[in-house]
């Protein structure tokens, strides 16, 4: 940008060729990103679709188990009933000879009903413990092994699809993100596109003759400029900078603009924004400011 007083400051990023290369580079790894991440989805998918497989397994084998322990229960509650009626059996059945052994109401005192009876409840009782201790081990057992299988089908489905859902919310994610950035490439092409075709408008304009009384050709710009007309504006003699600040092809500030008019010989341009003076004009102030000061005015990458 050319300045006055020889102040130097950054020139605006231009959208050229090297904002459209790294604009390309991020969509191309973007889309990278995203393929794999697509792939991750599916992975993730079969990986669900594989523990909902083995859910089912579980829940026909949760289903054996649940079956065990109803009949596990109503073993018990058969072992309970059996034992109340041997008691009562025992001792209805008192007054008969019964494997040898004295009637249950015999006179005998040691042979009496209450001997008679505390033997046979104590030999069933005993029994009946040891098979009710048994048979709650084997519930407890079952529960156990119930509850496990459940808490390992949840966990299982859990994981997975918390996996899953992270899987597509990066993708979506990734997506969007592409979208923005294939929006600003398209952006940044077409605006190079428009200054390419500044630039050869300007070059023809130079290279046309001059109509009868018409504008002379275009000054012929040395290396230098050639360059700076590329890095600042990309040759549209129409840009203007998004402060307002830099105006035309070389982007003059307005005070050395006025200055480079001084230089020129061109008082009637003093005063005139740099963008709205003809492409002569500019290359003219530009040739003028440049052959007065050099590189100096200019804060740009063609400064050797």
């Amino acid at each position: 940008m050319a300045l006055c007083g020889g102040a130097l400051l950054p020139p605006a990023a231009p959208a050229g060729a090297n904002q459209v290369s790294v604009l390309q580079q991020k969509a191309a790894q973007l889309a990278r990103q995203m393929l794999l991440e697509q792939l991750q989805v599916g992975a993730f998918k079969q990986q669900r679709a594989a523990d909902v497989a083995a859910v089912a397994s579980d829940e026909a084998q949760l289903a054996t188990t649940q079956a065990k322990i109803s009949q596990t229960r109503q073993r018990i509650a058969k072992d309970r009933s059996q034992l109340e009626k041997a008691a009562v059996k025992a001792y209805v059945d008192g007054g008969t000879q019964v494997d040898g052994t004295a009637a249950l109401f015999s006179s005998d005192p040691s042979q009496g009903p209450s001997t008679v009876y505390d033997q046979v409840m104590t030999a069933d009782l005993t029994t009946a413990v040891n098979r009710l201790q048994s048979d709650r081990k084997a519930l407890q057992t079952e529960q156990s092994e119930e509850q496990q299988i459940l808490a390992s089908s949840q966990k299982l489905v859990s994981q997975a699809s918390a996996a899953l859902a992270s899987a597509q919310s990066t993708a979506q994610l990734l997506a969007t993100q592409h979208a923005q950035i294939t929006g600003q490439l398209a952006s940044a092409v077409a605006q190079q596109e428009a200054q390419q075709a500044a630039a050869a408008r300007a070059a023809a304009a130079r290279a046309a003759p001059p109509a009868s009384g018409g504008t002379p050709p275009l000054p012929t710009l040395p290396p230098f400029l050639r360059c700076v007309i590329q890095a600042e504006s990309g040759g549209d003699y129409q840009a203007v900078s998004p402060t307002g600040q830099y105006m035309g092809a070389f982007q003059f500030a307005q005070s050395t603009w006025n200055y480079a008019a001084q230089l020129a010989g061109k008082p009637t341009l003093i005063g005139v924004r740099p963008n709205e003076a003809s492409p002569y004009d500019q290359d003219l102030l530009a040739i003028a400011l440049y052959n007065a000061d050099g590189e100096q005015p200019w804060y740009d990458p063609c400064r050797t």
